[in-house]
């Protein structure tokens, strides 16, 4: 019998494709427990989180502040980390993670509201637009897109270095099973 298949003649899982399957399951656990309060944070409008838990985070969205940001990420960790079997370090580990990325990305809020309320004074002037303006407008919410997107893939990474790759695997398929749904 050669090395890729097991006692019931099926196919072993190998290294590889349990590493893609680790890889999933911690880009699918950030993606969940980090990316509506997150995106909520960096858009600065009440949409990136579900309409039942507007009144529970204390009203609107757009006053949400960072605390009530991290407290919706530990309540969304511990659901996503519960059937995992994390340990109480690693369910910390993650909540600090999550933490800090949320710091970084709050602080990326204000250099985003500054561009809506340059683009909003652009356009409406009653001059003639500037589109050179405009232009450095854009350009400069690309690479505001840009650096909260590394820094969500840099918790991601962070995340994943926290979990063993069989939780990591149980994640991924915690959260497809879920999505299935």
């Amino acid at each position: 019998m050669d090395e890729k298949s097991d006692v019931t003649g099926g196919a072993k899982p190998s290294r590889r494709r349990t590493l893609v399957y680790a890889a999933i399951g911690a880009g699918a656990l950030l993606t969940l427990v980090a990316a509506r309060p997150i995106t909520a944070a960096i858009q600065n409008t009440a949409g990136g989180f579900h309409h039942g838990w507007r009144g529970h985070w204390g009203g609107r969205g757009h006053n949400m502040s960072p605390e009530a940001a991290k407290e919706h990420l530990q309540i969304a960790t511990k659901w996503m980390l519960r059937d995992i079997d994390a340990s109480a370090e690693q369910q910390d580990r993650v909540n600090a993670i999550a933490a800090s990325a949320v710091d970084d990305l709050f602080r990326l809020r204000e250099r985003h509201q500054q561009n809506r309320d340059a683009f909003h004074a652009q356009l409406g002037g009653s001059g003639n637009v500037d589109r050179a303006a405009l232009e450095e407008i854009r350009k400069s919410e690309i690479a505001l897109a840009d650096e909260a997107s590394k820094r969500l893939v840099q918790a991601l990474a962070d995340v994943s270095d926290t979990l063993t790759p069989e939780q990591r695997q149980a994640l991924a398929e915690r959260i497809h099973k879920h999505h299935a749904q």
